[in-house]
């Protein structure tokens, strides 16, 4: 995770773009006049009676790009408003009401897309707003954008999807990616949505982690049922390191888990001791009856990862090492229950070698796949660790 600095203060003195000008910004005002003639009156009342300030904001919020322009023209300093946190600030108002016109040209004159996806909109006093443990949350969340002006966004090559934004949680704080901000935003309309789109740019960085406090106001949110605390691996500073794809599956996120596990970069053993958790989480929802399309390309990335099994074989959770062998030999194709209790003889030692062994016939399995794949095998490449039966005995004729 890379943290980042504050937005530039420089575009707020110089709000065009290079190359940009008045006849530009007039172009744009005749693609984009959304706003009715009767409200673009309402607004520019806003201008006479409250300032500049107050009708930048109406602007924003119904698309009043002719409005916009004529405010930024004369009073370029009102774009600092699109500094400012949550509902203050016109840019967030663009973007949620929808208003892809007017949300490209708060950008067009100087609107930082990273305060906008919120990496500096989570003022200290402002913290525990986002996780109450009761009452009501902040209003303000990227999750409630529209695809559209997501993908606005996400074309402005300024924007960091990498940057971390601070949440209170108890005693610490947890360092979220604007894509794990998203995700932990459940009752957002739009969270599956916003969420796939940022997980889908080659930009995001995939392999992250947050670390939250069983007891705390995240954890405590959600109204969902966690797996029990004794099963989750725990820091010595007893904070529960949890992935991306664990995190998605924890919160019920099914299009970003499945949007995860077909990016080619991502590793469920990374980062470090994350996964253990990410067994715990899996084998909890499929107890519940949940999430049995992800068993076959979720245990695929397992199995392919070095750091992931290593961790399981080190770790002293022996349920751990049993649920990730029941894991290897399941069936998700039938959806029946799992026997979360097999294996349950096993000591860790016996389950390590049973792991093992699953692990190296998983192998042969896929390579002999490959093989068949790329050209016709012989047969013994193809029966190569007793993969396929031997061939039907022919008695000679005579």
């Amino acid at each position: 995770m890379i943290a980042t600095g504050a937005p530039n203060s420089q575009i707020l003195e110089n709000h065009t773009l290079p190359g940009s000008s008045h006849s530009t910004r007039g172009q744009q005002n005749s693609e984009a006049q959304t706003c009715s003639w009767t409200q673009h009156k309402v607004n520019k009342l806003h201008l006479k009676t409250r300032g500049p300030d107050a009708a930048l904001m109406q602007a924003a919020k119904y698309n009043d790009t002719k409005l916009i322009n004529r405010i930024l023209d004369s009073h370029p300093t009102s774009l600092r408003l699109c500094l400012k946190q949550q509902n203050q600030n016109p840019a967030i108002q663009a973007a949620i009401h929808g208003n892809t016109e007017a949300f490209q040209l708060l950008i067009n004159y100087g609107a930082s897309p990273n305060t906008v996806l919120a990496s500096s909109s989570y003022e200290k006093d402002t913290l525990p707003l986002l996780f109450p443990v009761s009452g009501k949350r902040s209003s303000y969340s990227p999750a409630n954008f529209t695809s559209k002006t997501m993908k606005v966004l996400l074309q402005s090559e300024e924007t960091d999807l990498n940057s971390i934004n601070y949440i209170q949680d108890l005693y610490i704080e947890i360092m979220m990616t604007p894509t794990e901000l998203v995700n932990s935003q459940v009752g957002a309309k739009n969270r599956g949505g916003i969420s796939v789109l940022l997980a889908s740019d080659p930009r995001t960085q995939v392999n992250t982690k947050i670390e939250f406090h069983y007891l705390g106001p995240f954890k405590s949110f959600f109204h969902i049922e966690f797996p029990p605390q004794s099963s989750f691996y725990m820091t010595s500073r007893g904070k529960i390191p949890v992935s991306l794809i664990g995190q998605a599956i924890l919160l019920n996120n099914l299009d970003l888990a499945l949007t995860l596990l077909d990016r080619p970069d991502l590793d469920p053993g990374k980062p470090e001791g994350t996964a253990v958790n990410l067994v715990t989480i899996f084998i909890h929802k499929l107890s519940k009856g949940l999430f049995f399309n992800l068993g076959n390309p979720l245990r695929e990335k397992m199995i392919a990862s070095e750091e992931f099994c290593r961790q399981i074989l080190d770790s002293d959770k022996v349920t751990v090492k049993r649920h990730f062998l029941l894991l290897l030999s399941a069936d998700f194709q039938s959806r029946d229950t799992l026997d979360i209790n097999e294996f349950s003889r096993l000591n860790s030692v016996e389950l390590n070698r049973r792991i093992r062994d699953e692990l190296s016939q998983s192998v042969q399995r896929e390579l002999a796949m490959e093989s068949f794949s790329t050209s016709p095998p012989s047969y013994e490449m193809a029966t190569q660790g007793a993969l396929l039966p031997p061939p039907p005995y022919r008695t000679q004729r005579t």
